[in-house]
């Protein structure tokens, strides 16, 4: 019998707190997360951690999630952070502080209920730059 290897991720839904979950790390797995083709793009913020996002969500017209200001975009639809080992680069499992540093920084940017990413883009972005700021200056006095 084969050993699947399973991986700790934190998924995050739109308008929905994170959640841990075990998955097995496979191209499918991540694909059933995300509801479709993945795109990967690293992690603002948290060292060894990539984010998957489905890769036709804005086509798709995917409801916004969770902003992003250093690539000055939004996460849309469902997506997951996965750890990577930084010598193979290959998938592992989060650790518990890098699930805390994820939590923290989607906390910071999550898209508010009755903003729409497609309609009120402009506002949205504004409003995001204000909850930059914010989440600098907090990172701030935490040093």
């Amino acid at each position: 019998m084969e050993n699947k290897k399973m991986l700790k991720v934190l998924v995050k839904e739109p308008y929905r707190q994170p959640y841990v979950k075990e998955i097995e790390d496979t191209l499918d797995d991540k694909q059933l997360i995300v509801g479709g083709l993945i795109e990967c793009v690293g992690m603002p913020d948290v060292k060894h951690v990539d984010l998957y996002v489905n890769e036709e969500g804005k086509l798709d017209r995917l409801p916004g999630n969770f902003w992003l200001p250093e690539y000055e975009d939004c996460v849309v639809g469902t997506c997951f952070m996965i750890g990577y080992d930084e010598n193979t680069g290959e998938n592992v499992s989060l650790t518990d502080n890098q699930i805390k540093q994820c939590e923290k920084y989607i906390s910071a940017y999550q898209i508010p209920i009755g903003l729409d990413l497609y309609l009120d883009f402009k506002a949205l972005e504004c409003y995001m730059k204000i909850k930059q700021k914010e989440y600098e200056k907090k990172k701030q006095e935490e040093m």
